[in-house]
């Protein structure tokens, strides 16, 4: 692919208008690359820190990781990774895939939909096929439907959402914090063991319910309700199918840090340590700040509500609780991070250190097919003035084909056999 590009501030605005895939990546380096296959008919316009791009093929796109972005359509498949900036997407016709972005705004997207990592607050109107959620530091909304299923894990915000399909749920839900969900299937929500909140089930075929201290031994009829310790947070869930509820235990589970390491290494281990480094740092004050916003968002509607003082400080507690949950979880995925930086690097230092010997061993060979020494040149075995026989001029010029002998070397040998001088 050829390449466009500008140089830019730390934090341009993009705009893109793609007609078939899109790759959009974020890199430390402030300036914006749009490769394509022909760049011809790719539009690349840049004014006032502002880059228009438009292609009606597939489009790779390299932005600052602090660019903001907003695009038209992507009439293939999308995929963002490592955009800090705030996002805005019209139209995706294909499926679509975050990984470590910043607040992110969609109002369609025609297939599947799959975000990891998303540092503040995903909204999005409709979706068409599955949706697969996983780390939201902030809200989590859906206003219409979702024609597939719905996966939703480690959301740090208010939730809510439909969908056709069924729902399943991994929450650790917030004091304060409303999660409110509705399934034309099943939903099956799955709560940490020192979860608080109040569950309510307006709607379901049956509830089953598995959480500690509450074990029905058979299912039971909805509308069903139910408080887990303090009933700090409200849990709302109806399904024309069954609701399920149980507990899961931490497992850690490692998120998915965008490390920009590939085949062009060539042993710049200390730099890709320090970039990872600065993303670590980034990741640990971004979750220090929202707790710290979260907290403070707490106290502010503590003040303004009728509790007593034991009920707004035992509230803040588990506020602090969860929080302090939520930093864990956080500090254990960069460390896992940080651990499969060091296996990238050290394969990809091995693969260079595999290509180095192989250059090496070329490098080698190369030099032994070129230093072929040629004897003198016999003397001629048919008197002077004899002509060159065909066999032995063929002879010759495989010699000089197969690069066994130079040009120099070959009019030697040819002058030699024909009796002349050198």
């Amino acid at each position: 692919m050829d390449k466009k590009f500008v140089t830019t501030s730390a934090a341009p605005r993009i705009f893109l208008d793609i007609g078939g895939d899109l790759t959009l990546k974020g890199q430390d380096s402030f300036e914006v690359i749009a490769k394509s296959d022909n760049p011809n008919e790719l539009i690349f316009e840049s004014q006032d820190d502002q880059v228009n791009i438009r292609y009606q093929g597939d489009c790779n796109v390299r932005v600052p990781r602090a660019a903001s972005v907003q695009v038209t359509a992507v009439h293939g498949d999308g995929m963002i990774k490592a955009v800090d900036g705030e996002i805005t997407i019209d139209t995706i016709h294909g499926d679509l895939e975050l990984r470590n972005v910043g607040a992110t705004r969609i109002s369609n997207v025609n297939g599947d939909l799959e975000a990891k990592n998303v540092e503040g607050n995903l909204s999005m109107n409709s979706v068409k096929g599955d949706v697969s959620i996983r780390g939201v530091q902030g809200d989590f909304t859906i206003t219409k439907r979702v024609a597939g299923n719905l996966n939703l894990s480690d959301v740090g915000g208010n939730a809510t959402a439909s969908a056709n399909g069924n729902i399943f749920l991994r929450l650790d839900p917030a004091p304060g914090h409303t999660y409110e969900f509705n399934s034309d299937g099943n939903v099956f929500c799955r709560l940490p063991t020192d979860a608080s909140a109040e569950i309510s089930v307006p709607k379901a075929s049956q509830v089953m319910v598995d959480l500690p201290g509450i074990h029905a031994s058979a299912p039971v009829q909805a509308p069903y309700a139910l408080t887990l310790a303090e009933g700090d947070a409200k849990i709302l869930l109806s399904a024309k199918g069954n609701v399920i509820l149980d507990t899961y235990t931490p497992d850690w589970d490692t998120e998915d840090f965008d490390l920009n390491i590939d085949s062009e290494v060539n042993g710049m281990a200390d730099a890709f340590s320090q970039q990872i480094a600065q993303q670590v740092d980034s990741q640990v004050r971004m979750i220090e700040d929202q707790l710290d916003a979260q907290l403070s968002s707490l106290t502010m509607r503590l003040n303004a509500a009728s509790l007593s003082e034991e009920q707004a400080r035992r509230i803040e507690d588990r506020a602090r609780q969860a929080s302090e949950r939520a930093n864990v979880r956080a500090q254990e995925r960069i460390r896992r991070a940080q651990e499969r930086m060091d296996h990238k690097l050290a394969a990809a230092q091995r693969k260079i250190e595999s290509k180095a010997h192989a250059q090496e061993r070329a490098s080698r060979h190369e030099h032994q097919n070129w230093s072929f020494i040629i004897p003198n040149p016999p003397k001629p075995a048919s008197p002077p003035g004899e002509p060159v026989s065909e066999d032995e001029r063929l002879m010759i010029l495989r010699m000089l084909e197969q690069k066994k002998i130079t040009m120099e070397q070959a009019e030697e040998l040819l002058s030699a056999l024909e009796g002349k001088s050198a």
